[in-house]
């Protein structure tokens, strides 16, 4: 898919991201109209810092969000 641009409708099949016609679509090529990036990561922020989360857990989710940062452009993590 990284090669069409535009909204191309995709359903998720047996835990992956398909096209109408069946190729698979990269999930990180995938969006939703569900919960905004910015959304999940305050989210993340309160539930860790109320819940009192270690700081290998919160180290863990720095890592976590590098990695999404490799793979998506950084405007894809901020909406």
């Amino acid at each position: 898919m990284a090669d069409q641009r535009g909204y191309v409708p995709v359903e998720l099949r047996d835990g992956v991201w398909r096209t109408s016609s069946g190729v698979e679509a990269p999930w990180f090529e995938v969006e939703t109209d569900l919960i905004s990036a910015g959304e999940v990561e305050g989210a993340i922020d309160r539930v860790m810092s109320v819940y009192g989360v270690s700081d290998v857990v919160v180290d863990a989710f720095d890592q976590f969000r590098k990695e999404l940062r490799t793979v998506l452009p950084a405007a894809d993590l901020t909406e």
